[in-house]
């Protein structure tokens, strides 16, 4: 079963961008006029990319990092399994997003985590579904010199990733759960969207495409 943190105290510690700006929930009125300006002069002052997305749509709230991605990823399980991913071709490679998902509105909301609940591409190419990550992996005894996949995040931060996000969950309303998500991917894709489509349709962005044309 998957682990869920109560996220109705603390979620603002996963809306956090590498522009600087913040995600909040409640600002006085006289604040938000310069707040906004401040979020604003934040992103005009930094080109990059941020590391951390996250989006909202009608009934849930998607966070997810920028894609881990390498010719083979291994994990280790609660139980110390050692699982190593690997692609299906050598002209592919392993990419995995760290993924938290937030429930603000339901009292329960079930969710189906497969291969059609999220996809990673771009909005100009190919988008390529989940991968089942217990399908994909075989158990080894050691990493087998492929990357680990390890988040390396504070502890006490709510979008640690530290297990595998997939199949039935059922998420309590302000609970969240987190996990990565595995995607087997052409070598040369530019990854720069995640389009999550389970209860909601979510994209969130990990590049600013009229910047690259």
């Amino acid at each position: 079963m998957l682990m869920q943190i109560d996220a109705s105290k603390k979620i603002g510690r996963i809306t956090q961008y590498k522009h600087g700006a913040l995600m909040l929930s409640m600002v006085g009125k006289r604040c938000v006029a310069l707040l906004m300006a401040l979020m604003a002069l934040a992103i005009l002052g930094c080109s990059s990319d941020p590391d951390v997305v996250g989006v909202r749509g009608r009934s849930i709230e998607i966070h997810a990092k920028r894609p881990v991605v390498a010719e083979k990823l291994s994990y280790q399980a609660p139980g110390n399994e050692i699982y190593v991913f690997r692609p299906k071709a050598s002209n592919r490679q392993m990419a995995a997003v760290c993924v938290t998902v937030v429930n603000r509105t339901s009292t329960v909301m079930p969710l189906e985590i497969n291969p059609e609940a999220a996809r990673l591409g771009n909005r100009r190419g190919e988008r390529i579904p989940a991968s089942d990550p217990f399908e994909r992996s075989a158990i080894v005894e050691s990493t087998d010199e492929a990357s680990v996949l390890r988040d390396t995040g504070d502890e006490e931060d709510l979008s640690r990733c530290t297990q595998l996000l997939w199949g039935q969950v059922q998420l309590d309303r302000q609970f969240q759960v987190s996990g990565w998500m595995l995607f087997d991917v052409p070598k040369g894709l530019t990854l720069g969207t995640f389009w999550w489509d389970e209860v909601d349709e979510v994209v969130l962005d990990y590049v600013e495409y009229r910047r690259r044309n």
